[in-house]
């Protein structure tokens, strides 16, 4: 599983993808063992930084003649009064989003048939949109037939697992985006600064899968027993009797 991930894996990009390697490495710690104790201060935060920066782009996107901050405050108070109150809302949508880049990682190690493929070139003139339909016409076509309906179903089962078991949502979502950070990040140090310690990962995908899974669920675990949970509904206390 890991040696069919390492072809995407940067190689030389010097000091700064190394520092931010390893700040994210230590960012995956934190989140797999303590995200979901600050789950709703984390996507308040989160909503309101998207907020804004999709705020300051709307105005170039639909040609607004209004000044830039403008959306930008309202839509950051917005998303983040909503990241605070409808906080499962966003768990499961968090959730689900996770899920789904899982499934595209299988779907990728499983269907890619050995193909070699690279990132297409980018440059500062690139606008995103663009780059990310290029990514997509240059994937594999089993990839492409198989990605959608498994991104797809991990999405609903997200979003479901949320709206029923929110506070198990949580802790899985957290441990898998601390786990997602660890590997991600880490493999990405290793191939920086050590690629020969890449060869001493095992090479069995049941024993990856099996390493992966217990990692996850050892971080929700964790996260369980100091996540807050509902508090038990004190009973009314019985009026005292009146002497006559």
């Amino acid at each position: 599983m890991v040696q069919e991930l390492l072809p995407l894996l940067p190689k030389e990009l010097g000091t700064l993808a190394l520092v931010l390697s390893i700040v994210g490495a230590i960012a995956g710690v934190g989140l797999w063992l303590v995200g979901a104790r600050f789950s709703r201060s984390l996507i308040t935060l989160l909503l309101v930084s998207a907020g804004g920066w999709i705020g300051l782009l709307i105005p170039h996107w639909f040609n607004l003649p209004v000044d830039d901050w403008a959306p930008a405050l309202g839509l950051a108070i917005l998303l983040g009064a909503s990241g605070f109150f409808i906080h499962r809302f966003w768990v499961g949508v968090g959730l689900g989003i996770v899920l789904a880049g899982w499934a595209a990682v299988l779907t990728w190690v499983f269907c890619n048939g050995d193909i070699f493929w690279s990132w297409p070139t980018i440059n500062w003139h690139t606008q995103p949109k663009d780059y990310l339909l290029s990514v997509w016409r240059n994937l594999p076509s089993q990839v492409q037939h198989v990605m959608p309906a498994a991104s797809g179903v991990g999405a609903f089962i997200g979003l479901i697992t949320a709206l029923v078991w929110s506070r198990i949502a949580a802790v899985i979502l957290y441990s898998l985006v601390g786990v997602s950070l660890i590997v991600g990040f880490g493999l990405c140090v290793v191939n920086l600064q050590r690629p020969e310690w890449i060869g001493m990962i095992p090479a069995n995908t049941l024993s990856q899968s099996v390493t992966l899974l217990g990692m996850v669920a050892f971080g929700a675990l964790v996260q369980w027993r100091i996540a807050p949970g509902k508090k038990p509904k004190q009973q009314a206390k019985p009026m005292p009797m009146e002497t006559y």
